[in-house]
């Protein structure tokens, strides 16, 4: 309604403007507090007000009730009434109202008077709907459409000031969502708490070779994410077949090889991991504090750290321990009541004497408290008694190291007019091998690694000879196949794992010691 209360008499109680019989009205407030200030609309478009005797008298004592009438008072006009009251009758019951009462927002009539034309206003004229039942209907329709009209323009301006701001914000920031089924854009919460850890530049250089399925582009996305989470994360890409200096410093021995460089520490990704749970825990260890320790055995004639012959010395396996942060240090087993605590891993390679029985007691008993070992051999021992007590080490796990010398006689598995030195290029499904699946490896002078696997015990064969290869027992000036030799294929390395306590028991065996030496490990070796 435009302004104030419009009342009706009632002799229109058939008024075409209503679409149904309106009622006898019982009482009507007013507006003032004592209901005599009434509204009334003149013939123009202006009201007035008017002072009348008022029909109702508030109650002396009010009591928030009303009267009881034949049927309900305005009842379908009204929702709620202001908590006065009206004068009781006596002996007439009281109907009790609760709260306060609204009234409802529909035309009521006034007794006696005429009926008044023009209603309700026009949207666009301001002037009252016409009271012509077709004329007033297209009205009310024209009405509910501007407004519907406006409802959506207002519902469009606010998508679009959203879409806007939204705008704004993301070119801000360097938030990005990530749509993809698989979260490829998404790091894990342990990667993202790795990278925020970070308190100085982790410098990452990718030493690729140019050209297809190198991994460069699928690396460098990855990077970018460790990136968008600290801007402690440098990457420098590099040409390894250019960038001579980086590939000395950091002994680069393969290409499409990623280097983590913190705090003077450095991680090595090979080609093939180089997946976010690779990257993690690389940058988890250059951040941790603690260096992880190898003893390496010495007092039996084994391979030393030390030696710098270019051929069979181990100083690249040293360079190598030293870039991936681990520390190393010489332990002489014989003199020793246990393996040190300090330890995270053991190394017993090719000893050229038997092992005192000290050294294979506390070896063992290192091993059955979960220790790590990496154990090699050699075929044609000098001392055969070196062999048997290597063997006495793996014997709880079922297995051991023959003696025998491999012969390969497929020349597209083996170095070129080298029979002895089977080449590899296929491995067993283990850590230690996702990084070398199709690249070739060479075990020179190999023994071969027998037995079944204890109970208990999972082996997983690393690398293997062919069919076509045999070994040779004892040693002869001449390599040519005879009856007596065994035929292939075999083992030739092998990981050993079983549960020990809360931990787990881990071996290396290798058949040569040669497959580390200075002269095997790339780029030294050209086959």
């Amino acid at each position: 309604m435009a302004r104030g209360v419009r009342l009706l008499p009632a002799a229109a109680g058939n008024h075409p403007g209503l679409r149904s019989a309106a009622p006898r009205l019982r009482q009507q407030a007013g507006r003032g507090p004592d209901r005599r200030d009434l509204s009334r609309p003149r013939s123009g478009r202006r009201g007035s007000h008017r002072h009348r005797r008022a029909r109702l008298q508030p109650h002396t004592q009010p009591d928030h009730r009303v009267l009881h009438r034949d049927g309900c008072p305005a009842g379908h006009l009204v929702c709620g009434i202001s908590d006065r009251v009206l004068r009781c009758t006596a002996g007439q019951p009281v109907l009790p109202v609760r709260g306060r009462l609204q009234p409802l927002p529909v035309v009521q009539p006034r007794a006696g008077g005429r009926a008044r034309h023009r209603l309700l206003r026009h949207i666009d004229s301001g002037r009252a709907f016409p009271d012509r039942a077709s004329a007033g209907l297209e009205a009310h329709r024209l009405n509910r459409r501007a407004r519907s009209l406006v409802l959506n323009a207002i519902g469009i301006a606010v998508v679009l000031g959203l879409l806007a701001a939204a705008n704004i914000l993301v070119s801000k920031t360097s938030l990005a969502w990530d749509l993809t089924r698989a979260g490829n854009n998404t790091l894990a919460p342990q990667s993202v708490l790795a990278a925020k850890r970070l308190t100085s530049d982790l410098q990452v250089i990718g030493l690729f070779r140019p050209g297809i399925n190198s991994g460069q582009s699928e690396t460098e996305a990855l990077v970018a994410l460790y990136a968008d989470q600290s801007s402690h994360v440098k990457y420098r890409g590099a040409n390894a077949d250019q960038d001579t200096v980086d590939v000395k410093h950091y002994g680069i021995t393969q290409v499409n090889t990623v280097v983590l460089d913190y705090k003077g520490k450095t991680q090595l990704l090979l080609q093939g991991t180089q997946s976010e749970e690779d990257f993690t825990s690389a940058l988890l260890k250059l951040e941790s504090d603690r260096v992880p320790v190898v003893c390496w055995a010495v007092g039996d004639g084994e391979r030393s750290l030390t030696d710098t012959n270019q051929k069979t010395g181990y100083t690249a396996v040293a360079d190598l321990l030293v870039k991936n942060n681990f520390s190393h240090k010489d332990v002489l087993l014989s003199q020793l009541p246990a393996v040190p605590a300090d330890c995270d891993e053991l190394a017993i390679i090719n000893p050229t004497s038997a092992l005192t029985d000290q050294t294979v007691k506390i070896v063992t008993a290192y091993l059955a408290g979960g220790g790590k070992l990496l154990i090699a051999a050699e075929p044609w021992p000098h001392d055969p008694k070196t062999t048997a007590t290597l063997s006495s080490i793996l014997r709880p796990y079922g297995q051991g190291f023959s003696g025998a010398l491999i012969i390969e006689t497929d020349p597209s598995r083996a170095a070129v007019q080298d029979p002895t030195n089977p080449a590899v290029v296929n491995y067993g499904q283990s850590p230690i091998t996702k990084d070398v699946q199709g690249i070739v490896s060479f075990f020179p002078q190999t023994t071969a690694i027998t037995g079944a696997p204890a109970a208990g015990v999972r082996v997983v064969r690393i690398a293997t000879t062919t069919s076509g290869s045999y070994a040779i027992a004892a040693e002869r000036s001449s390599l040519a196949r005879q009856s007596q030799d065994t035929s292939g294929p075999f083992t030739i390395m092998e990981t050993l794992e079983q549960a020990a306590g809360s931990g787990k028991t881990r071996i290396v065996v290798a058949g040569t010691a040669a497959f580390a030496q200075t002269g095997t490990l790339p780029p030294n070796n050209n086959d």
